[in-house]
């Protein structure tokens, strides 16, 4: 390949450009260089290294070896080492084993980007590097649009890979990986060649490799027609998210752990719940989801279920609440291990809000010759011989709950229902003078509430009428 000064001139300054007009590094950036020891990301270390004074900026190097190439991997990041003696900056390189620590249900090739991210991310942090470069190019953002349609995606997946995410940039973006190439080439920088990224067994390279070759000899242009496809997928998304902006303008708070949104807002119709749960997934959660992942989450969200978890998987966790304003969606990256306890007094003629259910329960006393006043609300009717004490509360270890057959644990009453354990921590019980009374099994799953024999109505005696409902404000 013939390549000359003016287009390694031309290749920076496209570099340079983008890096500029998009803000991906500002002055004072401490910027760590995601280096596998390939062309991609050598060439990448050796621009970045060009442009530190025009940008103003510091870098730094990370590798990671991933062990399951042997010797050969190790003299990778040997070599990294040594560009980094070379270019006079600091590097950080780690070893983990991916033989050794597999985990079910992921490919190692998304068990090894989970990581690398997370480590990348961990050490930005921790030695305060403020953006994180990878050594993406246009040719990868092509074979990643093909995976995705093939797949299975939407407007949102059809973006594929950002420029920006965070504080993730991928300055390389606007270049193929033939400018890659002759960059290197002219520069005579050293590069090392990754084994498997040979074998088509791994889904990218089977693309790479075996799908791209075929499809060119026939669509000579197929990578333009894709990659505007992109622009426009990125520019409908855009658009979209702009009008339920306005349309509602405070459906999304954003937590210490988690991105709450209002359900009503996202419930117009099954495309606009699906495209936003996956703006949201992929713009606050910085993960991806397949059609697969967005079917699942809408037959969870129309089954009407309260305070579920609707979903969790690849790193995704997706939780209603019911709230005094209306039901939410929570979005998670970590599940929430419910392991906190509540519980609230009752009080006779008193509403009682429980802040972890979006739940209010009043309690009254009624003669036998009262009838009992019909409400909205969902009632039970108890015996009532004087307590001194009713309160709601989640289990506790060792509550029981008397029924036909005999005394029965709630713990082993909770398996046989198959609750999960989210719903196991919130499932409101009603407790007079220490004995479980109620289980209020409807404002979990669809099931009625249990009352023990011990507080079943009998003839001629007062009863205590319990009342509870959702989305009241008191």
């Amino acid at each position: 390949m013939q390549v000359n000064f003016k287009s390694m001139e031309t290749i920076v300054n496209t570099v340079y450009k983008c890096i500029v007009n998009n803000n991906l590094i500002v002055p004072g950036d401490r910027v760590l260089v995601s280096v596998s020891a390939g062309k991609d990301s050598m060439a990448l270390l050796h621009i970045l290294f060009v442009l530190c004074a025009r940008l103003d900026c510091t870098i730094a190097i990370y590798h990671l070896d991933h062990a399951v190439r042997g010797d050969e991997s190790f003299d990778d990041l040997l070599f990294v080492i040594q560009q980094a003696a070379r270019y006079g900056i600091g590097a950080f390189v780690e070893r983990y084993d991916f033989n050794q620590h597999k985990e079910k249900g992921k490919s190692f090739e998304e068990q090894a980007r989970e990581y690398r991210y997370a480590r990348l991310k961990t050490v930005a942090h921790e030695y305060g590097y403020t953006k994180i470069a990878t050594a993406h190019t246009c040719d990868d953002q092509v074979e990643t649009l093909i995976m995705r349609i093939f797949q299975g995606t939407g407007l949102q997946g059809l973006q594929a890979i950002p420029l920006i995410n965070n504080t993730i940039i991928r300055p390389l973006l606007p270049l193929h990986a033939d400018d890659v190439y002759a960059y290197c080439t002219y520069n005579e920088l050293s590069y090392r060649h990754d084994s498997t990224n040979d074998d088509t067994r791994y889904l990218r390279n089977f693309i790479r490799h075996e799908v791209i070759p075929l499809v060119k000899k026939r669509f000579t242009t197929f990578d333009k027609a894709l990659l505007n496809l992109q622009q426009q997928a990125l520019g409908a998304v855009k658009s979209i998210e702009q009008l339920m902006a306005k349309i509602y303008p405070d459906c999304i708070k954003q937590g210490d752990n988690h991105v709450e949104v209002l359900e009503d807002a996202l419930s117009l119709n099954e495309y606009l719940f699906k495209f936003y749960c996956a703006s949201i997934i992929s713009n606050y959660l910085h993960r991806y989801c397949d059609t697969a992942m967005l079917d699942a989450l809408y037959r969870a969200h129309v089954s009407g279920k309260k305070n579920v978890t609707l979903f969790e998987g690849n790193g995704i966790f997706v939780y209603r609440r019911v709230k005094q304003s209306g039901a939410v969606l929570l979005f998670c990256s970590d599940p929430i291990m419910g392991d906190s306890n509540y519980e609230y007094t009752i009080p006779l003629g008193k509403n009682v809000y429980i802040d972890e259910l979006g739940l209010t329960i009043q309690c009254s006393v009624t003669e036998p010759t009262d009838a009992i006043p019909y409400t909205e609300s969902k009632t039970i009717v108890l015996r009532y011989t004087g307590y001194s004490n009713i309160v709601v509360r989640n289990r506790r270890s060792g509550d029981t709950i008397f029924r036909k057959a005999g005394k029965r644990t709630l713990k082993r009453l909770y398996i046989d229902y198959k609750l999960t354990p989210e719903q196991k921590q919130k499932l409101p019980i009603i407790v007079i003078d220490n004995c479980v009374a109620v289980i209020l099994f409807d404002t979990i799953i669809s099931k009625k509430p249990e009352i023990s024999q011990t507080f079943l109505t009998l003839p001629h005696e007062k009863m205590l009428v319990i009342h509870y409902w959702y989305n009241h404000n008191d």
